[in-house]
């Protein structure tokens, strides 16, 4: 059984709300649907365009996405064009970081607002490097590295 600790403080409402909103917001943007019926649990590289679900393993393509939101899962969306979008959030300093990068830069992701992280942005998946399988223990953080394109 795998233990999946909670924040050590609780995140404010505030947060969670400026989280929920910039998904929205993001999905409206993406012209991305929730996958539904037979397209659920498709592999993400061979699923259409115009979707987007929740996985635990955003670090291949080869994950499935799902309409369930279980907790710690990460939002990927499938633009209409097949560009692949990786949504996470981040630390205000990191946001800072991956947005002036000229080169590979280490960064450090979650799938949903924790201890210090409260920026959702998307990440084009192209972008993202060498991202290692989610710490359970830490808010289901990934560390890997952004090249920017």
């Amino acid at each position: 059984m795998v233990n999946i600790t909670p924040a050590p403080g609780p995140v404010s409402e505030a947060v969670i709300a400026k989280v929920a909103a910039a998904r929205e917001t993001f999905r409206l943007r993406h012209g991305v649907q929730l996958v539904q019926g037979a397209d659920e649990g498709d592999i993400l590289k061979y699923a259409r365009g115009g979707i987007y679900g929740f996985t635990y393993a955003p670090q291949t393509l080869d994950c499935g996405l799902f309409t369930k939101n279980p907790y710690l899962s990460f939002e990927m969306h499938k633009l209409a064009d097949n560009a692949i979008k990786l949504l996470i959030v981040v630390s205000p300093e990191m946001k800072e970081k991956i947005e002036t990068a000229t080169g590979l830069v280490e960064i450090e992701i979650y799938p949903d607002a924790y201890r210090s992280a409260s920026e959702l942005i998307a990440l084009p998946w192209e972008t993202v490097r060498h991202l290692k399988a989610p710490n359970r223990d830490e808010g289901n953080k990934i560390k890997g590295f952004y090249q920017p394109e």
